[in-house]
């Protein structure tokens, strides 16, 4: 979990709406970094998307790897209902 957050903070900002969120969370899966931004798509320009997104980074129990779940999207206005969306796809990730 060190090392996910460590890279998570190192990201380029900025971030808007508030800091950038991250939170410890346990997964059926195994433990995680949750990690929810809004974000420039081109931080260069003047203009541009803004996209806002919930990452999942995981260590499965069972399996010696690290897994990341995404979901971006750029309807800002249905930034509550689709983190839910994206907590609730998390809950239900499993490696068969």
């Amino acid at each position: 979990m060190a090392a996910f957050r460590a890279e998570a903070e190192r990201a380029d900002g900025p971030y808007f709406g508030g800091e950038q969120m991250l939170i410890e969370v346990e997964l059926p899966l195994g433990p995680a970094l949750r990690v929810h931004r809004q974000e420039p798509t081109d931080p260069d320009a003047d203009g541009g998307t803004i996209v806002e997104g919930v990452a999942h980074y995981v260590l499965p129990r069972r399996h010696p790897t690290a897994l990341e779940g995404r979901l971006l999207w750029t309807s800002l206005g249905l930034g509550a209902e689709l983190v839910k969306v994206a907590d609730e796809l998390a809950d239900s990730l499993r490696l068969v």
